[in-house]
């Protein structure tokens, strides 16, 4: 396989799960200011096309980090950081059904974050990783 190729598949992983992580972050920031500005239903709407544009940066993050792993199956190091990134993110699938067994998930939401961010920080060791062999 080209290694060009291999490149561009293992930094557009890298790239999509910065964006996954920027649009995580502004969806919990649009949450927290449009709660006194719209009303339910207005705000409902809002939310369902942040969540919309998630969906798909979300499917595109699995696409490409899968894809990662293929092309980058030889470096032991890189593929069990991208391995381990795409399990941290299955992770943020969780946290929606733990927040709705607790009383007080405003805590809980900023959690979102956390995976989200730890796959980004793997998904770049991973990517130097694969650069530097």
């Amino acid at each position: 396989m080209n290694e060009r190729f291999r490149f561009l598949f293992v930094g557009l992983y890298a790239w999509v799960a910065a964006v996954f992580l920027g649009g995580t972050l502004l969806d919990k920031v649009y949450a927290n200011n449009l709660k006194g500005v719209l009303g339910s239903s207005e705000r409902a709407m809002v939310f369902s096309e942040i969540s919309d544009i998630l969906l798909c940066i979300g499917f595109v993050l699995v696409i490409a980090g899968i894809g990662a792993i293929a092309v980058s199956w030889k470096s032991r190091i890189a593929r069990n950081l991208f391995i381990a990134s795409l399990v941290v993110l299955s992770f943020e699938i969780l946290i929606p059904v733990f927040s709705a067994l607790f009383k007080n998930t405003q805590e809980l939401s900023w959690m979102r974050l956390l995976p989200s961010g730890i796959a980004s920080i793997l998904a770049f060791i991973g990517m130097y990783t694969f650069y530097r062999q």
